[in-house]
């Protein structure tokens, strides 16, 4: 039942896409333990991207997760963080020093990653709510 969803330049070789399929479902599926772990790429051509107003700047991959609402707070950093790594080794992001109004400095690659947690009784496989789901755990993280 776990979907990804990532957004990422195109011009990824067949192999960093390969191996970003496999390091996504390794993620998602140690985080969740659930059978049917989805994981969708779409690759955008600069000239229909932009960032803060520049058309085909540097790029910044979004992934969406549509998962239940099971993990933890540790666990979920431990999944963004995983996430974080292997879409870096894929897109070699940039880290970015951002000056903030304060004086302090921050890095940051710009990857946004969004949780869209859907309860199993929101939630089906076929005919069959996944709450009722032999193959969905029940137990939370």
């Amino acid at each position: 039942m776990p979907v990804v969803i990532i957004d990422i330049p195109s011009g990824l070789t067949k192999g960093a896409k390969e191996q970003l399929h496999k390091d996504l479902f390794g993620c998602m599926h140690h985080a969740y333990q659930m059978p049917d772990c989805r994981v969708y790429l779409h690759d955008w051509p600069a000239e229909q991207t932009s960032f803060d107003g520049v058309i085909g700047g540097a790029f910044r991959p979004m992934c969406r997760f549509i998962v239940p609402p099971t993990l933890t707070d540790e666990s979920r950093r431990e999944f963004v963080s995983s996430v974080s790594s292997a879409v870096n080794r894929a897109c070699n992001l940039r880290t970015e020093v951002v000056k903030l109004p304060g004086g302090a400095e921050v890095s940051t690659q710009w990857l946004l990653q969004f949780f869209f947690e859907v309860p199993l009784e929101l939630a089906a496989l076929d005919g069959l709510m996944a709450s009722e789901n032999p193959m969905v755990p029940k137990d939370r993280h």
